[in-house]
């Protein structure tokens, strides 16, 4: 396997404490299948937001065994957040990052430093309480606190799409990459 693209679920995604509580919903596994299914040349690795020290170790250890050659990542939400730090973390160790895709990112911060109540805590304040533009729930999710990566020059794009329509999101971020700014590589939706 040369190249790899990871899929970071975000809150109640895949296996943390609010999946615990209302079953995981598994959004990023689907994104994942579908792009397994189209992309035959690419690996698609499904993990979780919770997972993030796992998949930060693993990538680096394929790295250097000559395992990986490409290196893409996904994420969604709290797994979009997730997705940004692994990919400064591997930056700052000397692992490239072709790709860098978040599908309405989420900061957990400030409540995410906090142990266990931070996450109860920025569970709350993330909860989806506006529309989009077309009247679809949970359209402002991620918007509260602005977009994350804006700031470092991130090409970011809006479409109309509720805050768990990752597919659709990966689906519009996958062709605007052939529209990215020359040397961007980092997408972001919402």
């Amino acid at each position: 396997m040369s190249k790899v693209e990871y899929f970071i679920g975000g809150a109640g995604d895949k296996g943390d404490w609010i999946s615990l509580a209302g079953g995981a919903t598994n959004i990023m596994k689907a994104v994942s299948l579908n792009r397994a299914r189209t992309s035959a040349d690419i690996d698609c690795i499904y993990r979780g937001h919770e997972q993030e020290q796992e998949i930060l170790s693993d990538i680096k250890k394929q790295w250097q065994s000559g395992k990986y050659k490409s290196i893409r990542i996904t994420g969604h939400s709290w797994g979009g957040k997730a997705a940004m730090d692994l990919a400064q973390d591997l930056f700052n160790s000397g692992v490239p990052v072709d790709e860098l895709i978040t599908l309405d990112p989420i900061s957990m911060f400030p409540f995410g430093k906090i142990p266990i109540a931070g996450n109860l805590l920025s569970g709350i304040v993330t909860l989806p309480t506006l529309v989009t533009n077309s009247g679809k729930s949970g359209g402002y999710i991620a918007n509260v606190g602005g977009q994350l990566g804006a700031e470092n020059g991130a090409h970011n794009i809006e479409i109309d799409a509720p805050h768990a329509d990752a597919q659709t999101m990966y689906n519009r971020a996958r062709k605007e990459m052939v529209n990215a700014p020359l040397g961007s590589r980092v997408i972001g939706t919402k």
